[in-house]
């Protein structure tokens, strides 16, 4: 992103002109090396612009998560080559609801942002900053005042001048110009081939990924993608489960032999699309008893009704091990089980439930639930891991733990079947609880909701501390 700053004139830097190309003259030179320009600016005060890479500029600020999951891959690619006047790749969902736009600071982003606004809605546009005049000295709709909307009124788009959390705690009514600028911008990353021409997507997945992501991913991205008639595939070898796990148990695809750079979007780095609010909020299931194998299928409601049989459980997912090794917070963070059991004993108490079916990977978590809940528990049995296993191993994910656990890739792949099957018995079994309380937001939870055929009476999310309708 190219800022706003004052006039250098003690350093010698590339002199530009204000104009309409302005930007990407000034990005052709980043592309060379070049950093800093000067503006002659026949509307104003001569200034300079100064490039700085959204990335670095995200994780500079206090509130980006200090989990290293959201470091090692760029969430905001940098968009060094883009076009504005491209219709057919703009993407405008994250306008939905909203009646009017603020902007607080100039920026490249939010110039070229109030730009596709003008150009391709009729929103109302409000600045802070008379600075924009020097663009859009004569647009009636852009109006400039001190007045600043209330984070209260969900009906305006705030676009504040510094990094805002919105992807990692699900606020999209207040961002930051990156973000909204990745969020309309998202299908120049994705490819520069007309869209039309694109029949596939294909996602390579990370190793460090479990199959509640995988899953989660996959669907979320075929949900957007599939307006434009695109279809989603994994990368053959890339997740690791091996194909024939995946194949054997669900319905998702593999990449076909007739993709090719002149048809397929290749997804090397899913988290910048995953984190939008088109994907956190996708429309529709993003998994559900379809994406099974059927005789899977047949085989779980088995179990489930030997398990369950009639009886009214309160179904409860609690993260722990690797979410508490990667540090995640927000919607996502982990909760200790003393925090938990106040509200889950009220719960069983009003409820009048006969048990509780847990759901956890953490070997903590369930010793700590079967102390406080004697006779009351059922769990799927399992691998499960402590914390300690990933401080003495020095790894932050289960699938690094597991790695290392099972070395030949024979005893590797067996191991991943089993542990897969155990993963899905257990969403399944929470799906068929009368309620649902769990830690925070993961794919676990995504895909156990989507299984529930008639929906939960009451839900509750401990990371959140409410009540979830």
């Amino acid at each position: 992103m190219l800022q706003f700053r004052e006039y250098d004139k003690e350093r010698n830097h590339r002199t530009l002109t204000l104009g309409e190309m302005l930007f990407h003259e000034a990005l052709d030179a980043v592309l060379r090396g070049e950093k800093r320009f000067h503006v002659k600016n026949p509307a104003g005060s001569d200034y300079d612009l100064e490039y700085v890479e959204n990335q670095a500029w995200a994780e500079a600020s206090e509130s980006y998560p200090d989990s290293p999951l959201f470091h090692e891959d760029p969430l905001f690619p940098p968009y060094l080559l883009y076009d504005e006047h491209d219709k057919d790749r703009l993407c405008f969902d994250i306008l939905e609801g909203f009646t009017k736009v603020w902007f607080e600071e100039a920026s490249e982003y939010t110039v070229v942002l109030t730009g596709v606004l003008l150009q391709y809605t009729d929103l109302p546009i409000q600045w802070k900053d008379e600075r924009i005049r020097w663009f859009f000295p004569e647009e009636k709709r852009i109006t400039v005042s001190e007045d600043v909307p209330p984070v209260e009124e969900k009906t305006t788009l705030r676009v504040i001048n510094r990094f805002h959390p919105s992807s990692f705690i699900c606020d999209f009514f207040t961002m930051d110009p990156v973000a909204l600028f990745h969020h309309v911008f998202v299908l120049q990353w994705l490819t520069d081939l007309p869209m039309e021409q694109v029949k596939y997507a294909e996602i390579l997945v990370a190793k460090s990924e479990g199959i509640g992501s995988i899953l989660t991913i996959h669907a979320r991205a075929a949900t957007f993608l599939k307006r434009y008639g695109i279809q989603v595939t994994l990368c053959p070898g890339s997740p690791r489960y091996a194909d024939h796990i995946i194949e054997k148990y669900f319905s998702v695809r593999m990449t076909p032999q007739d993709a090719n750079p002149s048809n397929t979007i290749y997804i090397t780095n899913y988290y910048g699309l995953l984190f939008t609010k088109m994907l956190r909020y996708s429309s529709g299931n993003d998994f559900d008893a379809s994406s099974l194998n059927p005789t899977f299928l047949s085989e779980m409601q088995e179990y489930g009704d030997s398990v369950l049989g009639e009886k009214r459980w309160l179904g409860i997912l609690l993260r722990g091990s690797d979410y508490i090794a990667s540090g995640m917070s927000g919607a996502s963070a982990p909760v200790t089980v003393e925090s938990a059991l106040p509200k889950i004993r009220e719960w069983m108490e009003e409820g009048n439930y006969d048990g509780i079916f847990l759901a956890t990977e953490d070997r903590d978590i369930l010793e700590k639930m079967l102390a406080a809940f004697p006779g009351k528990i059922r769990a799927v049995s399992q691998e499960r891991y402590g914390i300690t296993d990933f401080q003495k191993e020095q790894v932050t994910t289960i699938s690094e733990l597991d790695r290392k656990r099972h070395a030949s890739e024979e005893e590797y792949d067996q191991f991943l079947e089993d542990s897969t099957a155990n993963y899905f018995y257990a969403l399944y079994l929470l799906s068929r609880c009368e309620s649902f309380m769990y830690s925070g937001q993961c794919g676990g939870i995504v895909m156990t909701k989507s299984l529930s055929e008639k929906g939960f009476r009451r839900m509750w999310c401990f990371a959140q501390n409410k009540e979830v309708k």
